[in-house]
Formats: structure tokens, C-alpha cells, sequence
């Protein structure tokens, strides 16, 4: 039986690797927040040999609050301030990062590479990049001339795999935007969202990220590409939220909503990134790309963008995975019970700052050529007409089940297939429950030195298949009060 990677062993190249990056930094304090973070707090100024840049104008006040329903307020904790004229840095937990993973393991995003894909085919331009293997995605996507983007993304907290000397690399599940360049010599994008990512966070909740590559989704570096501020090319603004912040309280299925505004500007040649959330009112800028970092691409202008979810498998077949996109739901579970973007915009002209409809075209791709192409779906509704304007539901690999109302208790259907004969709605639940069940009973045939471990872990995976069956249980009746 395989065990978990062990996260006690000490990570020599990463601690000097983390020491090398610490010595770059100007701290004049430190502060650990209430949920563990560590956070150094640096002069402002001292990011950057140049002035720091002013942030694009605050745009008249546009309520685009959901009204579909309750919302949960998100909330940012903190703690204690840094000193006046600082901003927080946040400081990788790297003490207990296992030995087999290096830096390159944590900073790499290879995903864009197929939207890149998917953005030069609506250009009708045979792409160079090929597709990275063990990536999966739901996206909408568009090939325009764009300086600016935006959207309203809810937040779930999906199950990604641990990892096992097998499959030791990042598993993770995404929500974001994509905007790339599409013809530099090197592609440049940047993106951002909310993220499950252990190696990343050093946790299994949902966190605000931002991420960039210079050089084509290469290795990461400073002023090359990376995630947050883990190497240089972020310039922090903001005195409080810092990309890395953890997202809570989470969306509940058939219940109230989390969801915040994600948005990119481009202003006097920089790419600025900001949030908008429930009580915040306006756009709060937190940072921005100095545009020199994409000379003779981005720094110009953008000429896709890309809306969606991403989920990495680092299993050696990664058809195999488990790992959840959004909810874990199908797009066909719609509100409440799916990942969604709404009111997905993009500025066409950089002068009058129009922002229009986003008109992006779906695509779904796999992490290889022989997975399933349904395991992870997307429904967009651009130009809805509705107020929540161009909008999308995606997720998986559960396929979302709904009512037909002039049907008895049990007639629930998943695509035709009828509950009460068939796949029962808390599937893949049943699947985790026979795997752990299956793991008990072999138990006895391995040597004794091995049993009792592998019936601890068959137990473990019972009591996680058994919580899963409940919740959707719950759900299900929820949904049938409805």
C-alpha cells in the first residue's frame, strides 16, 4: 500500500531557495495571521527601482450585486497591521514541503498553454505550443484586442488529491481568467482566481491567486514567472489583501453563495488586478504587473482572454483522478450547486474604457487523448440579457441531478438515467465506500507487518466516502423541498 508523501522530511533546496528569496526583501517587520500565515511587511517602494504606479481611476459605482439569492460575506483576516507606507508579503511555508518536490514543482502552470491553444484556433493560427499532459479544462474563451477584463466568481472548496511518491507533484482545481498574448516570440499571460493547491498553500482551502509567465509557461524565476509574490514580478499596492489570502466562508450547495469580482485593467502600461466582494463597494486594487516584464506583447495590449475552471492530475494516468472542478458538480446543476462567472466583461477600447459583454466560445479538453471528455463540463450563456450579462456554470466530475416536477419523490434523472434503476445521485461516493470496503477485506492477506496499516487507511477511506454520501443526501433532500 502505498503511503502519503511524508511531509516531515526537510526540503534542503527549497530552504536555500527560500533564504536566497528572503535576503531580496526589505523586511522591517513580521506578523502571523490568525489562520497561521506568515507575512513580512516591506517599504512599498522598495518593490521596484522605478516610482511606484498609480492605479487606474475608481469607475462610477455599478451595483452588480447577485440577486438570485442569500450571499455569505467573504471575509479577510489578517491579524496585526505592518507599519504605515508598507505592504504585506507573503512568506511560502516551505518547512515541511516533502523532498521529492522542488521550487520548479510549485511555480510551474503549464494549463495555459491549451487555452493558448484554444485562442490561436479561433484566430485560425496554427499554434507552436503543444498540449501539457495531466490538464483538464471548462472554459469559454475569446480572441480579441482587449485592455481589460472582468467577472464575479462564487467560491467552493473541491477535493484534489494528496500527494504519493507515485504522483508527487500539484494537484490542484481552479477558477479563474486567462489573458494571454497570442503571437510574441515568448507568450506572455497573466491570470486569476481562486485555488486549491496543498503544495501552494500549505492547506486544502480555497485562496485568492495571481500568476504569470514571461516566457511561455517556462521555468519560473524572478521577472520570468510565478505564482503570487513566490518570485519577483508582482508589485504589492494594496495594505491588507495580498494574493495567498485564504477565502472563507465557502458556497453551500442549495444554499447561500461566496462569490467576489475578479478584475484586470490595463493602465499606463501596466496590468492592474483588483477585487470587489459583497460589503466593498467599488474596485479595490491590490497590485499590478509592470509591463515591463512583457515587452512587445502584453504590454500592449491582450489578444485573448479565457474564462473557466482547470483542474491538475498528477497521477500517472491522469484519466484516473478524482479530483474536483468548482463544486465537483456538473454545469447542469446550475445555480447553487455549480461553479459560475457572471457578468463576464471585457474593455475593447482602451481610450473610452468600455467594457462589453465577454462572447467567448466553450471549449473542454482532457488531461490525454484517451480520458473522457465528459467528465468536467461547461454551459455559457454570453448576452444573456439577463443582469448577470455574459455568465457560465461549469464543473465536475459529479454529474448533477435536478427535478422533474410532475414526477414522483424519486424520479430524478442524470442525463435519462432514472435513480431508482440506476446510478444513484451520492455517485462517486459509492465508488470511495467499496474501494475502502475492498482495501478492509484484502487487509488479511498482506503480511502482518503491512495489516495494520492498511486497515487504518481503509478506514480512513470509509469515513470519507461515508461524509460524502451524507452531504449529498442533504442535498438531495434540500433540493426536493425546493
Amino acid at each position: 500500500m502505498e503511503k502519503i508523501v511524508d511531509p516531515g522530511k526537510s526540503n534542503q533546496e527549497a530552504m536555500e531557495w527560500l533564504t536566497a528569496r528572503q535576503a531580496t526583501l526589505k523586511i522591517t517587520k513580521t506578523t502571523v495571521t490568525p489562520g497561521g500565515q506568515t507575512l513580512d511587511w516591506i517599504p512599498i517602494e522598495s518593490q521596484v527601482t522605478e516610482k511606484i504606479a498609480t492605479p487606474p481611476p475608481l469607475e462610477p459605482f455599478t451595483d452588480q450585486q447577485n440577486e438570485k439569492g442569500p450571499l455569505n460575506v467573504l471575509h479577510f483576516e489578517i491579524g496585526e497591521q505592518g507599519p504605515e507606507g508598507h505592504v504585506p508579503v507573503l512568506r511560502p511555508d516551505l518547512s515541511k514541503l516533502p523532498a521529492n518536490i522542488s521550487i520548479k514543482d510549485i511555480s510551474i502552470k503549464r494549463g495555459g498553454l491549451k487555452v493558448n491553444k484554444r485562442l490561436n484556433n479561433l484566430k485560425n493560427i496554427e499554434p507552436a505550443n503543444p498540449d501539457p499532459f495531466r490538464y483538464f479544462h471548462a472554459i469559454s474563451a475569446e480572441a480579441a484586442n482587449v485592455y481589460g477584463c472582468e467577472a464575479w466568481l462564487n467560491v467552493w472548496d473541491p477535493r484534489v488529491a494528496l500527494p504519493t511518491p507515485s504522483a508527487p507533484g500539484d494537484d490542484h482545481s481552479i477558477s479563474q481568467t486567462w489573458v494571454q498574448n497570442l503571437q510574441a516570440a515568448q507568450l506572455h499571460s497573466i491570470e486569476a482566481g481562486w485555488t486549491v493547491d496543498l503544495l501552494l498553500n500549505r492547506d486544502r482551502q480555497p485562496h485568492l491567486f495571481i500568476y504569470y509567465t514571461a516566457n511561455g509557461y517556462g521555468p519560473g524565476g524572478d521577472n520570468l514567472g510565478g505564482y503570487n509574490r513566490f518570485q519577483a514580478g508582482w508589485v504589492q499596492y494594496h495594505g491588507s489583501i495580498f494574493p495567498g489570502i485564504p477565502l472563507w466562508p465557502t458556497s453551500v450547495t442549495n444554499g447561500a453563495q461566496t462569490e467576489f469580482g475578479i478584475k484586470f485593467q490595463l493602465w499606463q502600461g501596466n496590468w492592474w488586478f483588483g477585487i470587489r466582494y459583497a460589503t466593498s463597494g467599488g474596485w479595490i486594487w491590490l497590485g499590478y504587473y509592470p509591463g515591463r516584464l512583457f515587452s512587445g506583447g502584453l504590454a500592449n495590449y491582450a489578444e485573448g482572454v479565457a474564462f473557466g475552471g482547470e483542474v491538475y492530475s498528477a497521477l500517472p494516468n491522469p484519466c484516473n483522478t478524482t479530483d474536483q472542478m468548482g463544486s465537483g458538480n456538473q454545469a447542469a446543476g446550475g445555480y447553487r450547486r455549480s461553479a459560475y462567472q457572471r457578468n463576464i466583461r471585457t474593455q475593447s477600447n482602451w481610450a473610452a474604457a468600455s467594457m462589453v459583454n465577454f462572447n467567448g466560445t466553450t471549449v473542454v479538453d482532457a488531461a490525454a487523448d484517451d480520458c473522457a471528455q465528459n467528465n468536467y463540463t461547461i454551459q455559457a450563456f454570453m448576452n444573456s440579457g439577463t443582469n448577470w450579462g455574459s455568465h457560465q456554470y461549469f464543473g465536475g466530475p459529479t454529474r448533477r441531478f435536478f427535478t422533474i416536477p410532475t414526477e414522483g419523490i424519486w424520479q430524478r434523472v442524470d442525463y435519462g438515467t432514472m435513480v431508482d434503476d440506476g446510478v444513484h445521485p451520492w455517485n462517486p461516493d459509492f465508488r470511495y465506500l467499496l474501494t475502502g470496503i475492498v482495501m478492509a477485506d484484502l487487509a488479511k492477506y498482506t503480511s502482518p507487518s503491512v495489516t495494520k496499516e492498511m486497515l487504518g487507511l481503509a478506514a480512513k477511506q470509509i469515513s470519507e466516502a461515508a461524509r460524502g454520501i451524507v452531504k449529498e443526501i442533504n442535498n438531495l433532500s434540500e433540493n426536493l423541498e425546493e
